[in-house]
């Protein structure tokens, strides 16, 4: 399969229309930088052919434009043993689909399945994530990322290789035969069982079912005929219930019992109400002693508190007098240090200036330097410039190698078109015996003998007329003119003389566009930024920079000692540090001391606040009563209290005699007893009369009968359901039996499968064996006779074993005739520049057997490649 040209329209990231022509049969190498649609190219060729243009999913969804409301359309040309076809599609809105070819034109559902028949696939789930359904384009058209996995083929590829292979394994276990044999023994085992876990459905299912239900109607039918056995039971019992309750109603003892317990409660109750008026008593007594002892001794305290606050006042006040004479020593000490530190500043601007100076000169010299390098430059620049013009004049006539094609063809066709109409000439000779002119198509006839290959009118004198028709003159020489008109509309189209004059013409544009190429990097070479005059990459910025700084005159080479000037600067700036931390100290020192002062009157004020707050309290407290006054109220205080306790206890002796909380719950009880038995009574009043209606409604119903029809209803399912078990049983055991002789032949696949991998595998890694697994995918390598899972290896190794075992399976089915081309986005991304060498060699020569496309964004790493290059315009 060749792919001949892509447009799409509204596809993603291309809202404008795209055309890409010119994709060559063998190696085709599209290089673009990230984020310039590569992938995308390979999603629109999948969506061409893979995804119908009737679906409406996520997938199709994300191929409009972010934010538009468009129809996405892609259009394919290419070419499935031997004969080209045209398919474009559009999607979402006025969906549509259409296939041209040399069978006529498709379209909808009879397009979308003439593409299947084309190029091998089947009918997949619409959301392109189906690898199964794909057949070979999906194993060999390989997206971003995908290469790094070594995933087995899928089904139809599978199905294909086998099919391949089968003459030279000599089995056909595994082809489409036996597949269609499988198919009707899974369908028949499917009206049973589910093929996954062997459930039953189906008839199976309909046939347990149906036992289910009779046994359950004969449990159901049973269990109405034990519940009317049962009924007639709850009945007698319900009524002697009944009797029993009634008679506990009437206990005279039971009513006795319970007014003297009212009684005793009544007399318990007073009693407690009297116990809590002498508490009450009791604490409000108690209260006012405490209140009296707590404020005499709040009196004490407070004259207590009047002498400390005196004692401190004293203290703080000659601490403040003591501190004053080693304050005024640290601000002497402070300014001495502060004029020593501004000396030193001065002497340190002096020397930064004098530096800045001379490094302002020295950058004016290094300007100059590099303008005058600037100017050198621009002057190459020009000639450079110059000759890139004339180069890429040659280049623009550059003449495509399709239309080069199409002169060579239509000059060969020419030339032969002349070689025929030359092989039918006629030689005619005429000689005048008696000296009369003879003219041939009414002009002398110089020669006497002349070839003629046309209808040609000869006239001797007056005396006669020939006229000579050679054979096939007509249409061979039609054929000759229209050959020569062709050629001459063509080369007069492209602007030379002849097919040689054009092949000299595409020559030299392409020895020019190889000389631009260079001229182009000795430009960039040429004009590289330089940061010492602000001067980026590029000739523009060159010619910019200069065309605004004029010739400067050079300034006098005078000696700068700029190492001396900056010693000079090191040493200035350490001595005003140096005097920087003395004044520091001397600063922190008076900090310290005008904190230490500012501290001491701080507490000298708190000093004499807390005395004043002390004496204003200690007289709060005092009042007009004096410390004696209170005294004598706190012992007559504490005789209230000793009265009020006698009381209370007296109360306490009497509500003793009772037990209030025990008298409340055998109330309670009583009554709740009493109410709960009214309640039973009326429930099987009811019950009483439930039971003597439904015994009266099932006794109608001959249950007896229906329990003997129920047993044989279930006896007649359970035969058919053991009649569909061992069919099924007997299916299952020969699905088995197929898919055991299937695993066996599909190992006598492996072997040319893993012959064919391994002529590949070893060019990359050298004395290597591969294993694969029974659905043809590779499992594991074996190095020195270590073996290595797929998944062990490195990314680079996974990425390169991918791509050969495609290659493999793609040969394969070149053999069986399938349609088989190679896409690989970005690939070898993790491959060493050795084994990229040998992989970009395995593509290369891979490329003489099918078509190759690969979308990559490293330009350096597939340069040495040749093919077609194809550029995203």
């Amino acid at each position: 399969m060749r792919i001949v040209s892509l447009e799409l329209d509204n596809f993603r990231r291309f809202r404008r229309p795209l055309r890409l022509d010119g994709f060559e049969p063998g190696l085709n190498v599209v290089v673009e930088p990230n984020e310039t649609g590569k992938s995308t190219l390979l999603e629109a060729l999948r969506a061409a052919l893979f995804i119908r243009h009737s679906a409406r999913t996520e997938l199709t969804r994300s191929y409009c434009p972010i934010g538009d409301d468009v129809a996405p359309r892609v259009a394919v040309d290419f070419e499935v043993a031997g004969e080209r076809w045209q398919v474009e599609k559009q999607f979402l809105r006025s969906q549509k689909v259409q296939l041209t070819g040399p069978h006529g034109r498709f379209e909808s559902d009879a397009a979308e399945d003439q593409l299947q028949a084309l190029l091998g696939f089947e009918r997949g789930n619409n959301r392109g994530t189906d690898p199964d359904t794909r057949g070979a384009l999906g194993l060999l058209w390989v997206e971003q990322a995908s290469a790094l996995r070594v995933d087995a083929p899928n089904r139809l590829v599978r199905d294909n290789v086998r099919t391949a292979l089968e003459s030279e394994v000599g089995a056909i276990t595994g082809g489409r035969r036996f597949e269609v044999v499988r198919a009707r023994v899974e369908e028949a085992y499917a009206e049973l069982r589910t093929g996954s876990r062997g459930r039953s459905t189906g008839r199976l299912a309909a046939a347990e079912t149906r036992l289910t239900t009779a046994r359950e109607h004969r449990a159901s039918v049973e269990a109405l005929a034990q519940a009317h056995e049962t009924t007639l039971t709850e009945l007698e019992d319900a009524r002697a219930a009944r009797r029993r309750i009634e008679r506990e109603l009437g206990d005279e003892e039971q009513v006795a019992l319970r007014d003297r317990l009212a009684a005793d409660l009544k007399l318990a109750e007073s009693s407690a109400e009297r116990l809590v008026t002498a508490q009450a008593r009791y604490d409000t007594a108690n209260g006012t002693v405490e209140r009296l002892t707590e404020k005499i001794a709040a009196i004490d305290a407070a004259q207590s508190a009047v002498e400390k606050a005196e004692a401190a006042n004293t203290a703080a006040n000659a601490a403040v007098e003591q501190h004053g004479d080693e304050r005024d020593e640290a601000i002497r000490s402070e300014e001495d240090a502060r004029t020593a530190l501004s000396r030193a500043r001065e002497a340190r601007n002096t020397a930064e200036a004098a530096l800045r100076t001379a490094r302002a000169t020295v950058a004016r010299r290094e300007r100059s330097e590099a303008l005058a390098r600037a100017r050198e430059r621009l002057t190459s620049l020009d000639a450079l410039e110059a000759e890139l013009a004339r180069q890429q004049r040659v280049a623009d006539q550059v003449i495509a190698s399709e239309q080069l094609e199409e002169l060579a063809k239509l000059d060969k066709t020419v030339v032969e078109a002349r070689a025929i109409v030359s092989a039918g000439a006629v030689r005619v000779e005429v000689t005048s015996l008696d000296g009369t002119p003879v003219t041939m198509d009414g002009e002398p006839m110089s020669d006497a003998a002349r070839e003629v290959t046309a209808a040609t009118m000869i006239e001797v004198g007056r005396h006669a007329t020939i006229r000579v028709l050679p054979p096939g003159t007509g249409s061979a020489a039609a054929e000759m003119k229209a050959a020569e008109g062709a050629l001459a509309s063509a080369e007069a189209r492209l602007g030379v003389a002849s097919y040689a004059d054009a092949v000299a013409r595409a020559n030299d544009a392409r020895s020019a566009g190889e000389a631009v190429k260079g001229l182009k990097r000795q430009v960039d070479n040429l004009c590289v930024a330089d940061p010492t005059i602000g001067l980026a990459a590029g000739g523009a910025a060159l010619r910019a920079l200069l065309a605004k700084e004029a010739d400067e005159t050079a300034e006098e080479d005078t000696p700068v000692d700029v190492p001396g000037l900056e010693a000079a600067q090191i040493l200035r700036s350490e001595e005003e540090r140096s005097a920087l931390g003395r004044h520091n100290v001397a600063v922190e020192q008076l900090r310290t001391a005008e904190e230490t002062s500012r501290r001491l009157g701080l507490e000298a004020a708190g000093a004499a606040r807390d005395l004043a707050n002390a004496r204003t309290q200690l007289a709060a407290l005092t009042g007009a009563r004096s410390r004696a006054d209170l005294e004598a109220n706190l012992v007559a205080a504490e005789a209230e209290v000793a009265e009020r306790l006698r009381d209370r206890v007296a109360a306490e002796q009497a509500v003793g005699a009772f037990d209030l909380d025990r008298l409340r719950l055998r109330l309670a009880n009583i009554d709740k007893a009493a109410a709960g038995a009214g309640d039973r009574r009326l429930a099987l009043i009811e019950k009483i009369a439930g039971l003597e209606a439904t015994i009266a409604s099932e006794g109608a119903k001959g249950l007896a009968g229906q329990v003997d029809a129920a047993r044989e209803e279930e006896v007649a399912a359970e035969q058919a359901v053991v009649r569909l078990t061992a069919e099924a049983d007997a299916l299952a055991l020969l699905r088995t039996t197929l898919n055991e002789a299937q695993e066996a032949v599909a190992r006598t696949f492996l072997g040319p499968v893993t012959k064919r991998t391994v002529q590949y595998v070893r060019r990359v890694l050298p004395d290597c064996d591969v294993t694969f697994s029974e659905e043809l995918g590779l499992t594991s390598i074996a190095r020195s006779g270590v073996s290595e899972g797929c998944g062990d290896l490195s990314r680079g190794t996974q990425e390169q074993l991918a791509v050969l075992t495609r290659l493999a399976f793609a040969d394969l089915l070149l053999e069986k005739g399938e349609p088989v081309s190679l896409i690989l986005d970005d690939p070898l991304v993790y491959s060493d520049d050795a084994r990229l060498e040998v992989m970009t060699d395995i593509l290369t020569r891979a490329a003489e057997r099918m078509q190759v496309i690969l979308l990559t964004c490293r330009e350096r790493a597939f340069r040495h490649m040749g093919g077609h290059r194809i550029t995203i315009g």
